[in-house]
């Protein structure tokens, strides 16, 4: 497929804004995944190992498992910060907060920490342990077509939020913007970002109405229950459900009151078997995980492609570099990172498929993990060689590098921005669920069931470029913002209110009439006798000043409608 003239002028100017960018061409990305089941960030010496030991092999960034279960039972369950939304973790030594102890630490050492979360993955028992929240809520719960509303069921081996919840999106947000918004961390990473099974996605309580499955019902007319495969609009439904939550974040982190900003956000992502010619055939795509329409639309700045291939096989080292080439060929104009498996191969297989995917053009590495570092035996069972950390470096990384700017986050070389915002139905006071939001000139983007709606890749330059905007929503006006400011490399926030209520139309009848003139008359209240916020009154409070008055009466003459 050609490119049409918009894109390709934006990807040839992309690249002259990346040349321009200090050193951006000799940056890499040295990452290691330090993962909450093993040694790593639970104690301060542990810390301090940590810290050590990616000094020895030159790495740039520590991508921590902060949240691997929503739970506290056993290692590696619960809050590796300290959380007032998650329990915390119990296996943590010294009473400290692990994730601010590394995040000091770390940055001592010019050394970057991305905070590593399981979004949708609760637990392995019911309820879970410590989280109240989540205990009190269990309809916020997928469960597998065979389980539909009876209550809590694993999907595979474990307790899982439904994606497709608004409810389980805004309490993920929360957690999400409770890391950015309280530790100086300089990203979020997200794993298992899709189903692990296909047989998933239906409610565990089948009148709930905040489910996916009733939403997909209520914005496609869809009567009963979609079978597991073979429904293109349920799978396609099912995808968007996780890009949503993706393409969120792509505004709560970017607009986090942070130090570190810009921050990154990046997600790990499948590449199982050998790569496709078609992503639309790939094992991601089919657990609906859309990862090359996320960097394509710039939602990731960067994608970790799992690429977890054994070496001294000829089949999986084959397949390794034709991942490479392939996630090289699907990053759009954002960044792929090779995530190489050092845990299956010896320490020089190692190096030769780092070596291999940054000589074909990615922008760095991580490896799995921190402290099952090698194979040397071949034999299937991975080994914690600490001498990985100098191995790397006397024989890859031989000098200390700098992690990648971000120029599509930098004002000074940005080419393009991003819209966002809320879209509310005044009538209801609730927010709306597939409203088509359009920015003049680009794809229209549909809002999740929170409301919200991020519009990405829209040129920008100079302090700015103004654009139409318009919102369609079901059984309300068209809505047309006519002055959207788009700034080069930032974020523009504009909430939407659809079915604006008419000031004095106190049943929402569409008129003002005697009725309406009946409540105006019921809640005439004279001056400096307000009303407590969400009375009904306020339907006539014309002058907005929280009461009643003659004031009111003269501007509801101008609109009433006598019979």
């Amino acid at each position: 497929m050609h490119e049409n003239g918009t894109s390709l002028r934006r990807r040839l100017a992309l690249l002259i804004a990346m040349a321009l960018a200090p050193l951006a061409g000799a940056e890499e990305f040295r990452s290691v995944w330090a993962d909450a089941f093993s040694v790593g960030f639970k104690s301060q010496s542990q810390i301090n190992t940590l810290i050590s030991r990616c000094q020895a092999g030159n790495y740039n960034v520590i991508i921590a498992e902060v949240l691997a279960f929503h739970d506290n039972t056993g290692g590696g369950h619960g809050a590796y910060w300290n959380s007032s939304i998650v329990p915390k973790a119990t296996d943590i030594s010294g009473g400290i907060d692990p994730l601010a102890n590394l995040v000091t630490a770390a940055h001592n050492a010019g050394i970057q920490v991305h905070a590593w979360i399981v979004p949708y993955r609760v637990s392995s028992v019911w309820p879970p342990s410590g989280n109240a929240t989540l205990s009190g809520h269990p309809e916020w719960l997928m469960v597998p077509i065979g389980d539909i509303d009876g209550g809590p069921a694993k999907v595979g081996s474990y307790y899982t939020l439904d994606p497709g919840a608004p409810a389980a999106q805004d309490y993920l947000v929360g957690i999400v913007r409770e890391l950015t918004d309280n530790y100086e961390i300089d990203g979020i990473n997200l794993d298992y970002i899709r189903y692990v099974q296909t047989d998933a996605g239906y409610p565990s309580d089948a009148g709930y109405a905040g489910s996916g499955l009733a939403r997909f019902q209520d914005l496609t007319g869809y009567v009963g229950t979609p079978p597991v495969s073979g429904s293109t609009s349920w799978n396609d439904f099912r995808r968007q459900t996780i890009t949503e939550f993706v393409r969120r974040l792509r505004a709560e982190v970017a607009t986090a009151p942070n130090p570190r900003q810009p921050l990154w956000l990046t997600a790990d992502l499948i590449a199982f078997g050998n790569a496709p010619a078609n992503f639309s055939s790939s094992d991601a795509y089919n657990l609906h995980q859309n990862w090359k329409y996320w960097l394509e639309e710039g939602f990731l700045d960067a994608g970790i492609v799992m690429n977890y291939k054994r070496e001294f096989n000829a089949s999986q080292a084959a397949w390794y570099r034709n991942w490479v080439n392939a996630a090289n060929g699907w990053k759009g104009e954002r960044y792929f990172v090779a995530g190489q498996g050092n845990y299956l191969n010896p320490k020089a297989d190692s190096v030769t498929q780092m070596a291999y995917a940054l000589g074909q053009g990615a922008e760095g590495t991580a490896n799995f993990a921190y402290d099952a570092t090698a194979d040397e035996n071949q034999n299937g069972t991975p080994e914690t060689d600490w001498t990985w950390y100098p191995y790397v470096s006397a024989n890859l990384w031989t000098t200390g590098d700098t992690v990648p700017v971000l120029p599509w986050r930098d004002p000074n070389t940005a080419i393009e921005g991003t819209l966002w915002g809320q879209v509310i139905n005044e009538e209801s006071g609730a927010p709306v669920d597939g409203a088509v939001v359009t920015v003049a000139g680009q794809p229209s983007v549909a809002t999740d069931g929170n409301g919200y709606f991020v519009t990405t890749l829209i040129p920008a330059s100079g302090a700015g470029t103004s654009y139409s905007v318009t919102v369609d929503a079901v059984g309300c006006p068209v809505v047309t913002l006519p002055g959207a400011l788009i700034v080069p490399g930032g974020l523009t926030r504009a909430d939407v209110v659809v079915c604006p209520l008419a000031p004095g139309d106190y049943d929402d009848d569409g008129d003002v009439d005697q009725a309406d003139l009946n409540f105006l008359l019921f809640c005439l209240a004279g001056p400096d006798n307000d009303y407590v916020g969400g009375n009904f009154c306020l339907d006539g409070d014309f002058d907005v000043d929280e009461d009643i008055d003659l004031a009111d009466v003269l501007e509801f003459q101008a609109v009433f409608d006598s019979p």
